[in-house]
């Protein structure tokens, strides 16, 4: 099963006196990995490349992948970076790593095994319970009369259900959800699920 990270957090190693500093990050946009790598060169002016990788997972399972080598040569980091990556079955995910050189040559094979023991570090050494198991979301519309309306949004937030949309009429409200198979499952089975009509779709 996927996983992505709840908070970014970072691990720190060093090879042959260079500092490879591993930041592990949450994002559903790849622009933001860029936004966040130039941020990155503004807080650490003297470190040579800020690498990453990344992997970002869409509503219907779709990944999307990239990396960069920031200057490094081809292959030698960004997609070692990636390599571990795929290993731990990461998505809605970046590894971006600041490298200090610390005036040893690594060598193309030297830094392939740095990037990649640094970003396999980070990860080993985060906590455990900053990892969230990836599963696919549905929207579901739950319309209920006036008087239900509090109910259905107990039932709703109870289930685990985010609401991303309300509409009101003159019979009554309708709720967009986003829910997982078994929220949905939950919300279908309460025993107060009667008050409510419940439809697969954005209302």
């Amino acid at each position: 099963m996927p996983v992505f990270p709840l908070t970014s957090f970072t691990y720190e190693t060093e090879v042959k006196n260079s500092r490879f500093i591993a930041e592990v990050l949450p994002v559903t946009d790849p622009e933001a990995i860029r936004l966040r790598q130039q941020m990155l060169k503004g807080a650490h002016p003297k470190a040579n490349h800020v690498c990453y990788g990344f992997r970002v997972m869409n509503a219907e399972g779709q990944v999307s992948e990239g990396f960069s080598d920031d200057g490094e040569p081809g292959g030698t980091s960004g997609p070692p970076i990636l390599r571990v990556m795929q290993h731990h079955n990461l998505i809605n995910c970046a590894i971006l790593i600041t490298r200090y050189f610390g005036g040893i040559k690594l060598g193309m094979g030297g830094l392939q095994r740095a990037y990649s023991s640094s970003a396999s570090d980070a990860i080993i050494n985060s906590q455990q319970d900053n990892w969230v198991e990836w599963r696919p979301v549905k929207s579901l519309c739950l319309k209920c009369d006036f008087r239900n309306e509090a109910q259905a949004r107990y039932i709703a937030g109870e289930a685990g259900a985010s609401i991303d949309k309300e509409e009101y009429s003159a019979t009554g409200v309708s709720l967009t959800l986003s829910v997982t198979e078994d929220q949905e499952a939950s919300l279908r089975s309460h025993p107060d699920a009667r008050l409510f009509e419940i439809a697969s779709g954005a209302s």
